[in-house]
């Protein structure tokens, strides 16, 4: 499987945001991440922090419609995540605009099982606000969790998991807001499963890798920082994963010996 991964484009027109955000020039830098990312890839995936909603600036809603012209224009199947930014607007509002089936759901891929899921909540029972939720504060519901169980009691094969908020950066013991807070329940899933290959991230702005019990954790770079782009290309096979980067996005390989619980990282 190989897919174009991108994401923090918090687009909209502003430029010179905190942090180096330069919003407006988002939209372009994602064009040509399609242009020269997309041939041969089987699909794209748009890991979340789409669009910003700000208060006297353009509607979201607009503004997603623009990115998924661009996806769409690819010709490849495209899939999109919920980021903490993208809750200004209603989630339920939020699908259409993006393509998308609803908040989490399943994809099937060149044999890889992919399950895309919904951190940005901060209330476990709450899992549709009705207001931008908190960056530092992001869980996954327990109606999810059961869902995401049941998915990989189901899976045939090897498994790829999508999410906008990480699960971990470089080192597991290290915690950081950025952090999905209850993601010890959710990594003690994925490792009794023996089914997922790589987890796929974004939300924390650098850009990491890590490993924890021979799992790869991989959290992209986002593409709204300063004038240069940043993307990759993605390749998933059986001996391993490679991850191909452009502009700040760093470049990694994970090589699986004799199953995903035998990695080795290699730059």
């Amino acid at each position: 499987m190989r897919f174009l991964a991108v994401t923090d484009l918090h687009y909209t027109n502003l430029h010179d945001g905190a942090d180096n955000r330069q919003h407006d020039l988002s939209l372009e830098k994602l064009r040509q991440a399609v242009a020269s990312g997309a041939p041969g890839c089987d699909c794209i995936v748009n890991l979340g922090d789409t669009a910003e909603g700000f208060d006297g600036l353009r509607p979201q809603a607009e503004l997603l419609d623009e990115v998924c012209d661009v996806l769409r224009g690819s010709g490849l199947p495209h899939y999109s995540i919920i980021g903490n930014h993208d809750t200004h607007m209603e989630k339920t509002s939020f699908y259409p605009h993006l393509d998308m089936s609803d908040r989490y759901y399943a994809f099937d891929c060149s044999g890889y099982r992919c399950l895309v899921l919904d951190a940005c909540l901060n209330n476990d029972e709450d899992p549709l606000p009705q207001q931008e939720i908190a960056w530092d504060n992001c869980r996954i519901d327990p109606g999810q969790i059961a869902w995401l169980q049941r998915e990989l009691d189901a899976a045939d094969g090897k498994v790829l998991i999508f999410t906008h908020v990480p699960f971990m950066l470089e080192e597991y013991a290290t915690e950081n807001p950025h952090l999905i807070r209850n993601r010890d329940e959710i990594t003690r899933i994925f490792e009794r499963s023996g089914k997922v290959q790589a987890v796929f991230s974004g939300h924390y702005h650098d850009g990491c890798f890590g490993v924890h019990n021979g799992i790869p954790y991989i959290t992209f770079s986002a593409m709204v920082i300063g004038e240069e782009n940043a993307y990759a290309v993605v390749d998933v096979t059986d001996a391993g994963v490679r991850v191909t980067g452009f502009g700040r996005q760093k470049s990694a390989q994970w090589k699986i010996s004799d199953s995903v619980m035998g990695v080795q990282q290699t730059n």
